[in-house]
């Protein structure tokens, strides 16, 4: 009787052992077992370097001039081995800007396979007008009173100034803080002369400079040719305001 019980301790104790060795076995083999060449997985990597050319050609923008963060991608999956190559649509956005979503058609060896949504917060830094100082309601712009700044424009409404011909010349519809980013609505066209003003005529060549009162014609803009007259000798010219009391003309 205790042979027997001895024998059938043995047998369920090499029937344990033999099943524990050959569940890992089977593990270790699962493990080493060598990946399917016949597919392949595209990495991150590759959607997030075309999304952002993608994105700088759009925006006509250098490499350097955007950051791409909050990356993720959206049904991709196994596909066969080959050459991969992508093409990318947007949602029909007018400014790649912001949160943005993109279509990537994926081929291999130029055949389409799948089509994988990628998205993410997209930051663009461009050179926007800024005041260079505070400005008042009513404040005719000139060159010195705004400057370029290099800023995110992503956070900013899309009416910003980039421009500095933008501003020169509007007036300011309200006050204006010291590096305040300017936009559309903050001004108005206003003429910089208008008839009867008086002015200086400046005509400039090399060291010679010639200067002479004028009245103006006509009202007129920054920038603009306007008619003046000479109150000296009573003669009318074209000359360019280059702001609210000299105009110059070409010499």
């Amino acid at each position: 009787m205790s042979k027997s019980v001895s024998t059938i301790i043995i047998l369920i104790c090499l029937l344990l052992f033999g099943s524990a060795f050959e569940a890992s076995s089977n593990e270790n083999a699962q493990k080493m077992r060598s990946p399917d060449d016949s597919t392949q997985i595209i990495p991150e990597s590759i959607f997030r370097e075309a999304c952002s050319q993608f994105i700088c050609s759009r925006l006509e923008k250098k490499k350097d001039d955007i950051i791409l963060s909050r990356f993720t991608i959206s049904g991709d999956k196994p596909l066969p081995a080959g050459k991969v190559s992508l093409e990318l649509f947007d949602k029909g956005r007018e400014e790649l800007t912001g949160y943005v979503r993109l279509i990537a058609i994926v081929s291999i060896d130029d055949i389409p396979k799948t089509e994988v949504k990628l998205s993410g917060w997209v930051d663009v830094f461009d050179s926007v007008v800024c005041a260079s100082h505070n400005l008042n309601r009513g404040d005719v712009i000139t060159a010195g009173d705004i400057h370029l700044e290099r800023k995110n424009i992503s956070r900013l409404n899309s009416d910003t100034l980039k421009d500095v011909d933008q501003a020169i010349g509007f007036m300011a519809k309200h006050d204006i803080k010291d590096n305040d980013c300017l936009k559309e609505w903050m001004l108005k066209k206003t003429p910089l002369v208008n008839k009867g003003d008086m002015v200086t005529i400046l005509a400039e060549h090399g060291s010679i400079r010639i200067t002479a009162p004028g009245r103006i014609l006509e009202k007129g803009y920054m920038g603009d040719y306007i008619k003046v007259q000479n109150t000296m000798s009573k003669k009318s010219v074209y000359a360019k305001i280059v702001n609210d009391s000299t105009v110059v003309v070409d010499f």
